[in-house]
């Protein structure tokens, strides 16, 4: 399979590291790469997903306090 520049960016991947990865020969070393940029965007998921949670519990306090 033939990876191109703008898959790579379409999943949110740098420019820089989106032309170094379509340079690399092998498949272990492309695959390697794109497992740890998953790994970072499971990281930034997770990050926002405590941020949500964060404003839920605000909202839902706010509501608690103002509907006494």
């Amino acid at each position: 399979m033939i990876i191109d520049i703008q898959s790579l960016l379409s999943i949110g991947m740098k420019p820089d590291d989106a032309e170094t990865l379509v340079q690399y020969i092998s498949c272990e070393d492309v695959v390697r790469k794109l497992r740890i940029f998953r790994s970072h965007v499971l990281e930034d998921i997770h990050s926002k997903q405590q941020i949500l949670d964060k404003i839920d519990y605000i909202i839902e306090r706010l509501k608690k306090e103002n509907f006494r």
